[in-house]
C-alpha cells in the first residue's frame, strides 16, 4: 500500500505523515530524505531477511524532488505488497501523482487568507495589509505567517522586489531576531504586537 501526503501547509501534512509512521506497530521501518535516497539502498532494506519476520516498510520525504531518472528506477521496486509512505513539501500535480495510481493520497492546503495577507506585503500599503493581518491572527495563523515571510524576504533578497535590499535585509534581521527574543522569553511586547509593527515599518 502507498499513501501520499503532500501540499502547500507543510506543517499539517508533515504532522500526519508523522503520525501515520509513529501509528505502525510490528514493522520495520526504514525514513530517507531525497538527499540521501539511492535505489541500492531500498534494494538493500527490502531483500535483506528481518531478524523477527516483520512487514517492512519505506518513508521517503521529498521523493518527487529525486532526479526523475532516479524516481523511475525507485518505483520499479514498489509492487503491490510494498509499504510505502511518502511526504512531498508542495503541491503534486497530476502527473506525479499518476506514478503511483493505486495510492491514497491526502493533501493540506493553507487558507487563502495567508496568501493575501502576505500578498498585501507592498510599499505604502500599511491600510490594506492591517485588517488582513488582524485576521490572521484571529484565525490563530500567526506562527504559519511568520514561516511564509520569512521564506518570502529570502526570496525577495535574491530575486526582484519591490523593496529596497536594504530594507529586505534590515526587515529580515529584525524578524530572526524576533523570534529568538520571543522563544527565549525577552520580547516585551505581544509577539504579534511587535510583528505587526516591523511590518508596518516596512510598508510604510
Amino acid at each position: 500500500m502507498v499513501f501520499i501526503y503532500h501540499g502547500d501547509h507543510q506543517v499539517d501534512s508533515r504532522t500526519a505523515f508523522n503520525q501515520h509512521l509513529s501509528q505502525i506497530t510490528g514493522a520495520e521501518i526504514l525514513r530517507l530524505d531525497h538527499k540521501e535516497t539511492n535505489p541500492n539502498q531500498i534494494t538493500n532494506f527490502f531483500n535483506t531477511p528481518s531478524l523477527f519476520s516483520t512487514d517492512k516498510v519505506l518513508a521517503i520525504s521529498n521523493f518527487f524532488s529525486l532526479p526523475k531518472a532516479t524516481q523511475d528506477k525507485i518505483s520499479k521496486l514498489i509492487t503491490d505488497k510494498t509499504n510505502l509512505v511518502l511526504w512531498q513539501d508542495k503541491t503534486l500535480t497530476v502527473t506525479q501523482l499518476k506514478t503511483f495510481p493505486q495510492a491514497k493520497v491526502q493533501i493540506f492546503r493553507l487558507p487563502n487568507l495567508l496568501y493575501t495577507c502576505l500578498n498585501s506585503i507592498k510599499p505604502h500599503n500599511l491600510q490594506i495589509f492591517l485588517p488582513l493581518f488582524q485576521k490572521v491572527i484571529d484565525h490563530q495563523l500567526l506562527d504559519l505567517f511568520l514561516y511564509l515571510l520569512k521564506g518570502q524576504l529570502r526570496r525577495q533578497l535574491s530575486t526582484y522586489s519591490k523593496f529596497s535590499t536594504h530594507q529586505l535585509r534590515s526587515t529580515y534581521l529584525q524578524l530572526i531576531e524576533l523570534e529568538y527574543q520571543y522563544k527565549s522569553g525577552e520580547l516585551p511586547p505581544p509577539r504579534e504586537v511587535a510583528l505587526q509593527q516591523l511590518i508596518a515599518t516596512l510598508l510604510r
